[in-house]
């Protein structure tokens, strides 16, 4: 019975992963809820909870997740997982009334009460509290993961990389003994970010420790192998994931094997190894457990650890979509037969300074010397930028009148513009699963359509207000004018500010909140208001008028909103900031200018391999330049 709720378990996260079937995953998962509940089955009921959690947080169902743990908690204590999804994605979302009903059932962990108490205070406002409340050492080990892993996600949603870095090794200590891969990960990212090789490379002898200690029981190899895979995948330690999985072989667990090799894509991935290799042993010479290696190269390749995660809001081959570009610029520079270096990334964004010409995937640079690559608000269309991407690259800092748009047909352009319109708005397609265009919530007659995003999301260091001061500006000014406010909360925001304001905001009447397909919600719309989302470009191909409350790489079709009182002196319904031959010469160079649709792959390797080349010209006449003055 153990085997076959083991399978039928990895089978639904499977599901889960890839989305699908979610109401019938659902159904299932409540049918061996009951089936396993009186069977001496603790860990596979505690693993089918988890499932039915995922599923109504996918489903966005926050009030129906909590009852279901409430409901678990009451005969069964609920599992690390089925905790963390609470205290980081659930209770952001739903009253207090659900978190103290948790908290009364019989089998509630009492030394998680400082915990749920310091969520709490998240949610209330009170983070100089909360944060407090979290340095506590939990007696038990499950309630000391979860107090480290709240108060990592409090730090990362300020982007206090360092101050995380800092006290996660402390709690890494403080339990020396205990495999803990996915927040010593984290660590190393927020290490990375914040330049603290020191404490990255604490980070990386703990994993490797961590993960030759599982290899040596059948019972924790089984419980932690996805883990110690998913770690080393970060530290773009292909090789060390792999002796985790021929670990498994060797214990005879060849499906638990096989399905590590599915979710790392091992066979896609097998042609990188070469420069994932380098990538790994880069990131150890810069945490000093190797030596460096001579820096005599001509160019440099940047490898991102994102090219080899995965994530439950990427659109299916997103990854695949990074690697492209990273074997087409390596093919490229070998076909040149340039020395170039292999540099591993393992934080997630920041900025790259280099003395030659690099390639890089979700940075950003003062220079020039580097070409950043990142995906757009369009799945598998990737910017190519010198300054980087959003609204760091150089394409944003060109005005409208800037932009070469007479050098473009104008009538190719409209013909551009409106196969986009047909491919796009008609199938409903954006960057992340859209629901289906007839079902939503109704919408008021006339309104202006607010789309907020993550708060903790890189691109919001170049917003120009907090989402809160953006939505009072445009309340402000449209209740002058007899509009409604609809906002639009983006799936995955976990902010316990934002989720306070809009439910304060909903209740006294001062917006409308819409949930619904992006594309049906905008095309009623009297004009969309975003910080530097990509919702804003899909507005654009909807022909409606935009206001950025920050700086993105579509902002020279916008109006742009700096300081206060901008969208009052702007917001006219109706007028847009380009004509709409503009606004169609604007979105050709956006699209085919700016970026590279990765669709075509043959097409794609000729574009990139050409920008390749643009790249490596432009950096050497400017060496020229600088050596002769």
């Amino acid at each position: 019975m153990n085997y076959l709720t083991d399978r039928v378990s990895e089978f639904v996260q499977d599901l889960i992963e890839g989305k699908k079937h979610l109401g019938a995953v659902g159904a299932l998962l409540a049918f061996l809820a009951c089936l396993t509940r009186i069977l001496p089955m603790r860990a596979q009921r505690q693993r089918i909870c988890d499932g039915r959690l995922y599923v109504a947080c996918l489903q966005r169902d926050y009030r129906k997740a909590a009852m279901i743990l409430t409901a678990f908690a009451k005969h069964d204590r609920p599992g690390a997982d089925a905790m963390r999804l609470f205290f980081q994605e659930i209770l952001v979302h739903i009253d207090a009334k659900y978190a103290r009903a948790l908290q009364a059932a019989r089998h509630f962990d009492p030394d998680l009460a400082p915990v749920l108490g310091a969520a709490l205070l998240w949610a209330d406002g009170k983070s100089a509290e909360a944060l407090d409340k979290l340095d506590i050492i939990p007696k038990s080990f499950p309630a000391r993961v979860q107090a480290a892993e709240l108060k990592r996600a409090f730090l990362l949603e300020g982007r206090h990389h360092e101050q995380f870095a800092e006290d996660g090794i402390r709690r890494l200590a403080d339990d020396a003994g205990r495999p803990m891969f996915q927040y010593a990960s984290s660590v190393a990212a927020a290490a990375d970010s914040a330049g603290r090789t020191d404490l990255l490379r604490t980070a990386i002898e703990r994993i490797a420790r961590d993960r030759a200690a599982i290899q040596k029981s059948d019972r924790a190899l089984s419980r932690y192998a996805q883990h110690a895979v998913d770690a080393s995948m970060w530290l773009l330690d292909l090789e060390g994931a792999k002796q985790v999985i021929a670990a498994l072989r060797r214990r005879g667990m060849d499906t638990a094997a096989s399905r590590l090799e599915r979710r790392i894509r091992l066979g896609e991935i097998e042609a990188m190894s070469p420069l994932i290799g380098k990538a790994h042993q880069d990131i150890l010479a810069r945490a000093g457990m190797l030596a460096a290696s001579p820096d005599d190269a001509d160019a440099v390749l940047v490898i991102p650890s994102a090219a080899l995660r995965a994530n439950k809001i990427d659109y299916p081959g997103f990854r695949a979509d990074i690697r492209f570009v990273l074997q087409t610029i390596a093919a490229h520079l070998d076909a040149l037969g340039m020395s170039y270096q292999v540099r591993g990334q393992v934080k997630l964004h920041g900025p790259e300074h280099m003395s030659l010409p690099f390639f890089a995937y979700h940075t950003v640079s003062a220079g020039k010397n580097g070409l950043h690559f990142k995906e757009t608000d369009r799945p598998s269309r990737f910017s190519f930028d010198t300054g980087g991407y959003s609204g760091w690259s150089d394409f944003s800092k060109q005005q409208a009148a800037d932009l070469p748009l007479a050098d473009v047909n104008a009538s190719a352009a409209e013909a551009y513009f409106r196969k986009d319109q047909q491919r796009i708005i008609a199938n409903n397609i954006s960057k992340y699963r859209q629901d289906p265009l007839d079902t939503q919530t109704p919408l008021p007659e006339r309104f202006v359509f607010v789309a907020l995003q993550m708060v903790g999301d890189s691109v919001q260091e170049l917003a120009h207000f907090t989402p809160m001061e953006m939505l009072d500006e445009v309340i402000a000014a449209c209740a002058r004018r007899g509009y409604t406010v609809v906002v639009k909360r983006h799936p995955l925001c976990g902010s316990a500010a934002v989720g306070r304001y809009l439910a304060e905001a909903q209740i006294s009447g001062r917006i409308t909140l819409a949930s619904g397909s992006i594309h049906a919600i905008i095309a009623r719309a009297a004009a969309v208001c975003v910080v530097n989302s990509g919702v804003g470009a899909e507005a654009l191909l909807h022909e409606k008028p935009v206001y950025v409350f920050g700086r993105a790489d579509y902002m020279g079709a916008c109006f742009v909103c700096a300081v206060a009182g901008d969208f009052d002196r702007q917001f006219q319904p109706g007028r847009s900031a380009l004509s709409r031959e503009e606004l169609h010469r604007f979105w050709y160079l956006l699209r085919e200018s700016y970026a590279v649709d990765l669709g075509n792959r043959d097409e794609a390797r000729k574009e990139i391999t050409r920008r390749v080349d643009d790249h490596l010209r432009r950096v050497a006449a400017q060496g020229a330049i600088e050596k002769a003055s």
